[in-house]
């Protein structure tokens, strides 16, 4: 994680905006599929949203878990299985996925 997201991550621990925008992403944008990859230097938030908004994918609610070492984020359940692989591609490790990914 760069020294900015750690930045973020501190101001955002008591963040309740960021989460609840994204709720709402979620039930406008219904189905979603939420993705989890390890916190790392090289793949930061704005990084993410780069390689899949480059790719046509609309990616929201990116933001780290409380401790700092998981980044999450949420995309239209239709763009899922792109998602996977532009992650798998980019030699991201992928935490938590969709489970008809997970297996395959």
């Amino acid at each position: 994680m760069n020294i900015l997201d750690k930045l973020l991550n501190v101001g955002s621990a008591f963040d309740w905006i960021t989460p609840s925008l994204a709720f709402v992403q979620d039930v406008f944008s219904a189905p979603v599929s939420d993705f989890g990859i390890p916190a790392h230097p090289y793949w930061g938030r704005k990084e993410v949203a780069r390689l899949l908004k480059n790719n046509g994918v609309h990616v929201w609610g990116l933001m780290y878990n409380f401790e700092g070492d998981l980044l999450m984020f949420t995309v239209e359940a239709q763009q899922a299985e792109l998602t996977y692989y532009l992650l798998q591609e980019a030699g991201i490790p992928i935490l938590y996925a969709p489970g008809d990914f997970v297996n395959s």
